[in-house]
């Protein structure tokens, strides 16, 4: 894991954590402009960085050495965590534990449910793509949209080269076999959970965390899908976090 920090410490924290083939900055630097008035954290993700070379083997040990950084700099607090996708899931697990103080947490299209009989054509689809994709070829619009929502290519722009295979088969696996902590139910503070239109998994999580966050708040982005709001509509995305993080 590594860390890359903007704005005072002495502002209040937010700390980002992004999706699986991808990067902290090619998810979350288009957010930057809107968030000084902040002291923003953009976790990277073992197996997600050319500054750490190796694959991701653990989402579980990331969540370890996230909850060590924040103890570490910030008294074992947070304003607010934000998780894409992967880091949704780590996200989920970060609260649940309880190990850390996060006041306020937004859940983006997480994924806490299995991906069962879908995950060997998700994995093989996965590598091919990025085969292609290192080859500089094409990924077909058609799969693209079945497995992300139509006419979105928000994915392929946030596609980080350097990602290997093991890492990817890796995350898959890890994100099918977690299961949401019980003690997610201890979290009592506010949650919002977004996800596009067109995403089928994680509307379908929305009912699984409602079942430990009575309190969360669901939101469906119309005519989105996987990531498209945060990467194609920054700035409306960074206006709505700031109000949940300060209503």
């Amino acid at each position: 894991m590594n860390y890359l920090t903007c704005g005072s410490p002495e502002n209040k924290s937010l700390l980002f954590l992004h999706g699986m083939a991808s990067t902290a900055e090619l998810c979350f630097a288009p957010l930057l402009p809107y968030l000084q008035e902040y002291h923003v954290i953009l976790a990277e993700i073992d197996g997600h960085s050319e500054r750490m070379p190796g694959d991701l083997t653990s989402i579980l040990d990331c969540c370890d050495d996230i909850e060590g950084y924040i103890k570490d700099h910030l008294d074992g607090k947070l304003h607010g965590l934000i998780g894409f996708s992967m880091g949704g899931t780590m996200a989920v697990e970060l609260i649940g534990r309880g190990n850390i103080e996060v006041e306020r947490t937004l859940l983006d299209a997480a994924f806490v449910i299995r991906i069962g009989a879908f995950l060997k054509p998700l994995t093989f689809v996965f590598c091919k793509g990025i085969e292609r994709i290192k080859k500089g070829k094409s990924v077909p619009k058609w799969l693209m949209g079945r497995m992300f929502g139509r006419d979105n290519t928000s994915l392929l722009e946030m596609f980080y080269p350097g990602i290997s295979q093991n890492t990817v088969k890796n995350c898959l696996k890890l994100l099918d076999d977690y299961r949401v902590p019980e003690t997610l139910r201890n979290y009592k503070n506010p949650v919002t959970c977004w996800c596009g239109e067109y995403e089928t998994m994680p509307v379908k999580g929305f009912q699984t965390l409602k079942l430990y966050l009575p309190q969360m708040t669901e939101e469906v982005k119309l005519h989105m899908g996987h990531g498209q709001f945060l990467h194609e509509h920054s700035e409306e995305y960074a206006k709505e976090l700031i109000s949940f993080m300060e209503s």
